[in-house]
């Protein structure tokens, strides 16, 4: 089993996918990993946003699409104690080569430019072959071109409530919300040397659970959780 955080280490003054968040998470020594959602910008900049943040840009400032990086740098991410800038792919990289860490990527889709906007990620992270880089989408326009791209990086299928279908894809991991679980056979797609990441694991209580039941194929898991404080325990780890 491998604990990624969702968005980084969230704290009081600590929002997630900010430069804050990240750091905090790297050196937090229980977290093995990171998922971050990235979005394009008018002037084609890939952007970290929590959904939170997307929704609230959207509601009140317009689309991230229609809005350059230098325009969106001018808006606070972060909280009143810690201000933030919108973090970019290109700072997270940067970050990441010094540590040994997951990092599992959500490319949103982005409409008529999904072809530009996998493009500039996969340029973007070619230098970083040594990283440990998984790249997803709900999108399976988004996952197609990522198969015909012929990357080295996994790639894997978010499975959700409009998304169920994305389960029956043949991709190298499958990033299933916990709430669909009862749903479908997570231990048919281990046995074909698929990797399963149960999203939206935020309780310790659930976390147990999860791990009584699927304890037998615990090592073949990601859990993700948006609450890494929740899951950590004194207790010996399960791997």
């Amino acid at each position: 089993m491998k604990l990624i955080a969702d968005g980084g280490a969230i704290t009081k003054n600590v929002t997630a996918n900010t430069r804050d968040a990240i750091i905090l998470g790297l050196n937090t020594y229980y977290v093995d990993g990171f998922k971050l959602q990235l979005y394009m910008t008018k002037d084609h900049q890939i952007i970290s946003l929590s959904d939170e943040t997307y929704q609230f840009f959207s509601e009140h400032i317009g689309k991230i699409s229609e809005k350059t990086l230098p325009e969106l740098l001018h808006y606070n991410v972060g909280t009143n104690v810690q201000k933030q800038q919108i973090i970019t792919l290109k700072e997270i990289l940067t970050i990441f080569q010094n540590y040994q860490k997951e990092l599992v990527l959500e490319l949103v889709d982005q409409g008529n430019k999904n072809a530009l906007f996998t493009d500039v990620i996969l340029t973007m992270i070619r230098p970083y072959a040594g990283l440990s880089i998984y790249l997803e989408s709900k999108s399976l326009e988004i996952v197609s071109y990522l198969k015909s791209s012929l990357t080295n990086h996994p790639i894997g299928v978010i499975v959700s409530h409009d998304t169920r279908s994305n389960w029956y894809e043949d991709v190298d991991f499958y990033d299933i919300q916990l709430s669909l679980l009862n749903e479908f056979d997570i231990r048919k797609k281990i046995e074909k040397n698929k990797l399963v990441m149960l999203d939206e694991i935020n309780r310790r209580e659930v976390f147990d659970l999860v791990y009584q039941e699927y304890q037998d194929v615990f090592n073949s898991i990601f859990i993700i959780t948006a609450f890494i404080s929740i899951i950590n325990t004194p207790q010996p780890r399960f791997f």
